[in-house]
């Protein structure tokens, strides 16, 4: 079914009042799912085929994110201002600031269907690609070890 533009509408006025209201910088839709996630969004009516599946949703915020109980209540009320919009996939909400540049780099070659400014974004993905560059042969060579161990 092709997707209804009120519908559409209504869920990109939905998840911009979301970030608003969270401190939302960006919003990437990634994994299996990433399409999924972004038709919904456009309007369209999706399916679960595989109701073991999700749709991985990173955000990045605005500002530092609070430490210990803050932030665990901070995580709940975005969840649960998030959960409704994707319906019917089933949710995996990430913090990508809590990740490695390698996970974060994950994401950023997802979708973007929320970014607070143009600017913003290729900043962050910028450092991303360059950290994760960085990263990624200690990442290689631990996993390397700890498979050898295993």
């Amino acid at each position: 079914m092709i997707g209804d533009d009120s519908m559409a509408t209504n869920l990109s006025f939905a998840l911009a009042r979301h970030c608003r209201k969270h401190g939302i910088a960006l919003v990437y839709l990634f994994g299996s799912q990433a399409r999924e996630g972004a038709r919904l969004l456009a309007g369209e009516t999706v399916s679960v085929h595989d109701p073991l599946t999700d749709l991985d949703v990173g955000v990045v915020t605005i500002e530092p994110l609070p430490d210990g109980l803050v932030r665990t209540k901070y995580y709940a009320a975005l969840y649960n201002d998030f959960v409704d919009m994707f319906k019917p996939l089933r949710l995996d909400l990430v913090l990508l600031e809590e990740n490695h540049s390698v996970f974060q780099l994950e994401a950023v070659k997802g979708i973007c269907v929320y970014a607070v400014s143009e600017e913003r974004r290729d900043t962050y993905e910028m450092m991303i690609l360059r950290r994760a560059a960085d990263f990624r042969p200690f990442l290689e060579a631990y996993l390397r070890d700890v498979l050898e161990e295993a």
